[in-house]
């Protein structure tokens, strides 16, 4: 039965993620947690690059998540695996559109105009954005 259950969470975190292999969908970093600094004001770490928006320090893409509510994640832990959390310090400033929210899980997340901000797993290179309309729910944020 604990078998049967473990095979079940395993099936299903691969149906959400559109992946064939554990390997695939999770990449090197398991944490689900992608820890990216703040600029010395402790600002959104973000730039506009190629019309998206990506992190200041490795210019990976940017997602928002249609199911996500005004400064609350809806995506929990086994999600976090495939979308990890654009974290943010726990004195990040608010700057434009840009503000940190305090999860559930007592960290903090980077957000715009409310939306949480998540990094792909799959996105393993500056200018992927294979989670891009991921069923139909995953968004990359266009600055163009």
């Amino acid at each position: 039965m604990k078998h049967i259950l473990v095979l079940s969470a395993l099936s299903s975190m691969l149906a959400l993620s559109g992946c064939s292999t554990l390997n695939n969908m999770v990449g090197n970093d398991d944490s689900g947690m992608h820890d990216v600094q703040a600029t010395n004001k402790n600002t959104a770490p973000v730039m506009s690059k190629n019309g998206m928006l990506v992190d200041s320090r490795n210019h990976m893409t940017l997602y928002t998540f249609d199911k996500d509510s005004m400064n609350r994640s809806e995506c929990g832990s086994a999600c976090m695996l495939v979308w990890p959390a654009f974290m943010a310090p726990s004195n990040a400033k608010a700057s434009g559109q840009f503000a940190a929210f305090q999860r559930e899980d007592g960290k903090y997340q980077w957000a715009m105009n409310g939306k949480p901000l998540y990094f792909y797993a799959n996105d393993t290179n500056v200018g992927d954005k294979d989670g891009d309309n991921k069923l139909g729910v995953w968004h990359i944020v266009r600055t163009k």
